[in-house]
């Protein structure tokens, strides 16, 4: 959905990315979620929680997306600017290349487009060029370069495409806010936790968060929330060839995207699967070693949840090639 602000509020040259121009209406929007600001209320008046939410920015490179750090006697929930950023260009990227490449086409050649929507390349080149700009903001930031970016509040031409990434943006600030909550509420801010015992805390972040938006998942926002969510976690996967793995204190990222495709529930023709598993595919054939010709042997797929399955299922053999474990850890759920 498309998110209205006033923009003469805003002079672009004086902010740092255009998301800057979202950043009060998400944490807006997910304080008026039922339950969530009742949660950090309580965070705040009992366990040490900052009121106010920090948008950080990095110049130099993408380096922690969100975290909740203890500043002057206070727990503090920050997020990162730039990785919000980034998380946009890839919503506008993957469901402009959804739609326009895998949805619509599939809908005409079963005959089920029956509103007839139509195959946008414009939208799809526009949205690849944005991703292409985003990307170097994992190495660092160009204020000229960036801001040849459209005035996402008021987006003229590309107005359906931005539309949905704004929406995406705030589902995916709406998780990371709850993640990073949910650290506070569980304790794990209280205590000093070893690389198996941090694993184990990020994956039952994950968990608690959707809980706490799970009851918007039948609202008019709840495919906003879902694909939100899923797109920080995809966004996580693509900032490069080694984000597979979780490192010494998260989660693999196939576990952790399992994980939140199961808690969603989804039937199997819900077209969240073919975004995730669309984003998996690209990652595969641009780091896993996946070749056009290797994947054009795989035929077609009856549902949307065979579709992620089977390059999940390629996703997590690479992850297991690269970064074997002889004992599963501990955090590790069949």
């Amino acid at each position: 959905m498309s998110i209205s602000i006033q923009t003469s509020l805003f002079n672009y040259k004086d902010i740092f990315l255009p998301v800057q121009a979202l950043r009060d209406v998400s944490i807006e929007h997910v304080l008026g979620i039922d339950g969530i600001r009742e949660a950090a209320t309580i965070e705040c008046d009992t366990n040490g929680l900052s009121r106010g939410i920090v948008f950080f920015e990095e110049r130099n490179g993408i380096m922690t997306p969100a975290e909740i750090s203890f500043v002057n006697g206070e727990y503090q929930i920050s997020i990162s600017l730039t990785f919000c950023q980034f998380v946009w260009a890839v919503g506008l990227y993957m469901t402009a290349y959804f739609d326009n490449i895998i949805q619509i086409p599939n809908m005409n050649a079963a005959g089920t487009n029956i509103h007839g929507y139509k195959v946008d390349k414009n939208h799809v080149e526009y949205a690849n060029e944005q991703f292409r700009l985003a990307r170097s903001l994992m190495w660092g930031y160009n204020h000229d370069v960036f801001f040849e970016l459209p005035n996402i509040c008021d987006p003229m031409e590309y107005s359906e495409p931005i539309g949905k990434a704004n929406g995406v943006l705030l589902g995916g600030v709406a998780f990371m806010f709850c993640h990073e909550l949910s650290h506070n509420i569980l304790g794990h801010t209280q205590k000093d936790s070893t690389d198996d015992e941090s694993i184990a805390e990020e994956a039952a972040a994950d968990d608690y968060a959707l809980d706490m938006l799970s009851d918007t998942f039948d609202s008019n926002w709840g495919f906003n929330h879902k694909v939100g969510a899923a797109t920080v976690l995809c966004s996580l996967l693509m900032m490069g060839e080694d984000s597979i793995s979780g490192g010494s204190r998260h989660p693999h990222m196939d576990y952790r995207i399992q994980m939140m495709m199961k808690k969603f529930n989804l039937h199997k023709m819900d077209s969240l699967w073919g975004f995730v598993g669309s984003v998996i595919r690209l990652w595969l054939l641009v780091y896993g070693g996946l070749t056009i010709q290797e994947d054009m042997k795989t035929g077609g797929f009856d549902f949307y949840q065979n579709f992620y399955e089977h390059y999940l299922g390629l996703l997590t053999q690479v992850r297991e090639l690269r970064y074997p474990k002889l004992v599963k850890p501990i955090w590790y759920v069949e």
